[in-house]
């Protein structure tokens, strides 16, 4: 029987986009293929962290993505350039607000993680770098951190009113844009009953050990297109050792 830690919004998404990837990483413990993509994004969000914390967000990305190497110095200004973008918002809150879901008894472990923001106006913000597009469709489609960073949200504040928005950097036109998730209180408890069905299929899948791979897989978080074993999104890649346990 297979136990897992913790489960995640990462784990639940990388599931959906195929189990074969999440054996890989969280039961087999392979190494990360670290990718620009990925790099950038963490640089972006430890920028907006220290930023909110009040403190450096510049000097805070440079340092982070300095640490990628000479590759990624074509992005050094892109970055900054989006972190200013985000600056203009005057956003105000609390930056990467841990939490954990009590669902040891339905899951075999708790949810956790970490929202980018808690704004100060009380809408939950999720932080995206990509070189994909983006849309409110898009958005509307998104289940996994919308609706347990909601449910955490009520679970650390009942007044909370599940206002939930992603605001997406991308990083080859340096745009920013804003997607408010979208619901009423209806939609909100029928999407929720949906996501724990699902949630207790892969959590009795994982303890089983079946982690075939059917064909049918999820999306690339990157560029937003239908994730295949042949798919290549970004190609330069740096493996790195993770613990499997990581996210």
């Amino acid at each position: 029987m297979t136990v897992m830690e913790h489960w995640s919004a990462t784990r639940f998404m990388l599931w959906e986009q195929c189990p074969g990837l999440f054996k890989e990483r969280y039961i087999d413990g392979k190494p990360l293929e670290v990718t620009e993509a990925m790099a950038f994004g963490s640089a972006v969000h430890q920028g907006l962290e220290e930023h909110y914390r009040g403190k450096d967000g510049g000097l805070a990305f440079r340092k982070a993505w300095k640490a990628y190497g000479p590759d990624g110095s074509h992005l050094t200004a892109t970055g900054l350039n989006l972190l200013d973008r985000v600056y203009e918002l005057e956003l105000d809150g609390t930056p990467e607000l841990p939490f954990s879901l009590d669902t040891a008894d339905e899951l075999g472990a708790p949810i956790v993680g970490a929202i980018d923001l808690v704004g100060a106006d009380g809408v939950v913000y999720d932080f995206k770098t990509t070189k994909g597009a983006w849309s409110q469709e898009r958005a509307q489609k998104e289940v996994w951190q919308p609706l347990l960073y909601s449910w955490a949200r009520w679970e650390q504040e009942p007044a909370y009113t599940a206002t939930f928005e992603y605001i997406v950097l991308n990083r080859v036109s340096g745009t920013l844009s804003r997607f408010r998730r979208v619901w009423t209180a209806d939609e909100w408890v029928a999407a929720m009953s949906a996501l724990w069905d699902r949630m207790r299929t892969i959590s009795a899948d994982v303890a089983a050990g079946r982690f075939e791979c059917t064909g049918s897989h999820g999306y690339c978080p990157e560029c937003g297109a239908r994730w295949s074993h042949e798919h290549i999104c970004e190609p330069q890649v740096r493996r790195v050792r993770v613990h499997a346990n990581t996210q």
